[in-house]
């Protein structure tokens, strides 16, 4: 690959981030889609089913894309076809919106969540089929800064893309408002295969093998086995992503056990922003200095820190502390997590890796989401940020434990551990 080529690639990948983030603030799940499906009437069961599809379609589909990725010696092409599919027929059923939004919402309600469990599915590729190309493309001195900086700046205009949300919220009538919401998260996406089609790849020589779908989950026990250094790196990531669960209770315990009002809820919203623009800057200039590792470690003691607060002063002021500090580790997990697998793992094997970590990282939180309800239900919230500091000590000491020199033989290339 020529440096023409690389420099190409480098500002094709930026490109990515900045309208990957802008369209999925269109289509937040946690937002938008909740307010829509709200409007329409739908239950809490069917509001929390269309935030479980985004994992349960990432986790069935893994296993599918891992092997066909594998089994790819050009990733791009195929790539963009999978992303142009995913995109085109999300935005076929998001016209179709205005026909039946009004005249029959509990059809909308249940169009809407097959529309969208179609769309989750196709996010499986993500992970196995970016990380692939994001190894090839960026030299290792980049990767952090690449991820800091496009992450930053796509954070910063999200925070306009916010503004234009509420704008066409209040200005424009239902169900057109959210027609126009989704298509123009729709439009950054289809921009976004644009920059995919647009990069230039060489070729891999890869090993062609058949594995089908429960042969991947046998598989697993012999990836572990394989390179136990990986085994500790899901470990501690699995942790961390318990650490972040806290994250979804904060502003409830603010409204339940200080009496929070709306400008006061509004600042979480605000602190996210913050900490997702500085956050990705600071760390993406650091991973490059210090390495991913000791990303990952400070990511783990921001968990730790923000639920030993939580716990230990029950002021609102340190619930917004630690919110801060929960997001920043989750900024740092974000950025340094795939690339600290990248730097661990044999390149033909990347896909593999990846979909596997994404597994058990996704079956860990969906879980410890789920169960964290149940805790402040019978409990309190005091369980769940005592958990959650835990966590985050336990997944930075396993991560502080790790050498931070690379394993040789973990970098030879050998057969794929079938």
């Amino acid at each position: 690959m020529t440096v023409d080529d690389r420099k190409r690639n480098y500002m094709l990948l930026f490109s990515d981030a900045v309208l990957f983030t802008n369209a999925m603030t269109f289509l937040s799940v946690n937002a938008v889609i909740t307010y829509y499906l709200s409007y329409l009437g739908a239950s809490t069961f069917e509001i929390g089913l269309a935030n479980s599809l985004v994992s349960i379609g990432a986790f069935v589909s893994q296993p599918i894309f891992a092997k066909k990725v594998m089994n790819l010696s050009s990733k791009q092409k195929p790539f963009v076809g999978i992303l142009l599919l995913q995109r085109l027929l999300f935005l076929l059923f998001v016209l179709t919106i205005p026909l039946y939004a009004v005249s029959h919402p509990q059809v909308a309600v249940v169009l809407f969540l097959a529309g969208w469990a179609v769309f989750s599915f196709f996010i499986g590729a993500y992970s196995p089929f970016y990380m692939s190309l994001f190894a090839k493309m960026v030299s290792d001195q980049k990767r952090g800064r690449l991820k800091g900086y496009s992450g930053g700046i796509g954070n910063l205009l999200a925070l306009g893309s916010a503004y234009g949300i509420a704008f066409v919220l209040e200005h424009v009538a239902f169900p057109y408002n959210y027609t126009l919401l989704f298509s123009i998260g729709i439009a950054f996406l289809l921009l976004d295969v644009l920059v995919f089609a647009l990069m230039r790849e060489e070729p891999d020589q890869v090993t062609k093998f058949e594995i089908n779908y429960l042969q991947y989950f046998k598989a697993i026990p012999a990836v572990f086995s394989s390179n136990p250094r990986f085994g500790s790196i899901v470990a501690a990531f699995s942790f961390m992503v318990i650490s972040h669960v806290s994250l979804a209770y904060y502003a409830l315990y603010a409204i339940r056990s200080f009496h929070a009002a709306g400008p006061q809820i509004a600042l979480f919203t605000a602190i996210t922003g913050v900490i997702n623009i500085v956050g990705n800057v600071v760390f993406g200039l650091l991973s490059d200095k210090l390495g991913h590792r000791w990303i990952l470690v400070i990511s783990a003691a921001c968990g730790c820190l923000a639920g030993l607060l939580a716990v230990l002063i029950p002021q609102l002021w340190v619930v917004y502390v630690a919110f801060a500090l929960s997001s920043l580790g989750l900024c740092g997990y974000n950025l340094s997590s795939g690339i600290f697998i990248i730097d661990n793992v044999q390149r033909e094997k990347l896909p593999m890796y990846v979909s596997v970590n994404i597994l058990f990282t996704l079956v860990v939180s969906s879980a410890i989401t789920v169960g964290g309800s149940f805790l402040v239900e019978y409990l309190s919230f005091y369980t769940v940020f005592g958990i959650a500091g835990l966590s985050g000590l336990i997944s930075g000491w396993v991560l502080y434990r790790l050498d931070a020199k690379r394993r040789q033989s973990v970098r030879k290339p050998g057969r794929l551990p079938f």
